[in-house]
Order: structure tokens, then sequence, then C-alpha cells
């Protein structure tokens, strides 16, 4: 789904929205929001011809439950979920969503993690976060076989060769001059 070197618009709220989808950009994620505005906000991007992924730990009124990714995929009908959580992963793929799963660098431990819960979930594709641990991108891209986006902490336009070069397909960025 994810074309080489694809930008990321990460939307926090109404005015990110709107300018993520007036840019070229074909994937959105939705970063924070609540249970009420998912419908309009879901209409918005699907009217843009836009594919959105939810973060799900992060939007208000969702449990991180079978239910609530059921809910998700057939009446709110969002592409995919973002979760650190291998359950909301499993789930996801259960209902048919794509699974984005979320991993924080920060010590030798949590790249084993990663790479572990990529092996029992096969999501499609995995999100280090923070960027600037790109160094550990083919590692857990040789051991998970996934395609990695790197997010967290992109902020100038002369970084995103270097996160491309290092192997990512895809770069999250809540900085909105970096979406045109």
């Amino acid at each position: 789904m994810l074309k080489p070197n694809a930008m990321i618009p990460a939307v926090r709220g109404f005015k990110e929205l709107e300018k993520a989808l007036a840019s070229p950009h074909k994937v959105i994620f939705l970063l924070e929001g609540e249970l009420i505005q998912l419908q309009s906000i879901v209409g918005a991007v699907k009217q843009a011809n836009k594919k959105i992924f939810l973060h799900l730990e992060m939007v208000k009124g969702i449990k991180d439950d079978e239910a609530s990714i059921h809910f998700l995929s057939k009446v709110i009908k969002i592409d995919g979920i973002i979760s650190t959580r291998t359950s909301c992963l499993l789930h996801a793929k259960k209902y048919g969503l794509s699974a984005i799963q979320r991993g924080f660098i920060i010590d030798s431990h949590s790249i084993r993690t990663i790479i572990n819960s990529a092996a029992q979930v096969k999501p499609d594709y995995i999100e280090i976060l923070p960027s600037f641990s790109y160094p550990k991108l083919n590692l857990i891209k040789n051991e998970t076989g996934l395609d990695i986006i790197l997010g967290g902490f992109v902020e100038k336009k002369e970084e995103l060769p270097v996160l491309f070069n290092a192997g990512a397909i895809a770069v999250s960025t809540s900085q909105i001059e970096l979406w045109s």
C-alpha cells in the first residue's frame, strides 16, 4: 500500500486534518481525537480518496478491545490501526484492517520485543520511534521481513534522505511544512 519514500501526515486536530486532506499524500495517521468525531473525520478522509489509520490508544472513547476494533472496522470504516499492543493488532487483522505495530527503541531489549511481537502479529508495517534510531532499522527489517515506517522528531526536510536511505519505506510526521 505504501510507496517507497512516502510521507505520512500525522494529524492531531481539525486544522491539521484540513492540511493533510489537501496534501498529495494518500495515507493519514490520526493520533488524537474522540469517538464522537471519528465518523465525520473518516468520511472526509474517504471523500478525499485517502486511507486513515487510527492510533487506537490515543483516541478518547475507544477501548483497546475486540468489540471496539470490530466497531471501527464495520461502522466507522477505518483502514487500519496503529498500536503498541499485540492483542489490538491481532484483532485488527481478524476484522480485515491493516495493522501497524508501533515500537519505541530505547535499548537492545526493546528491539528484541519489537521483533518478537512482529513474529506473533505479522503486522503489515512496523513504525519505529524515535526516527533518530534509524541505524537499528535494518536489524528489525532483516529479522521481520517487514517494511518500516520511521516517526518521531522528524522536523526538517534535510532529515528525510537520511531516513529513506536507511531503509524506511515511509516517514510519519506532524510537521505540516513537510507535507507539501
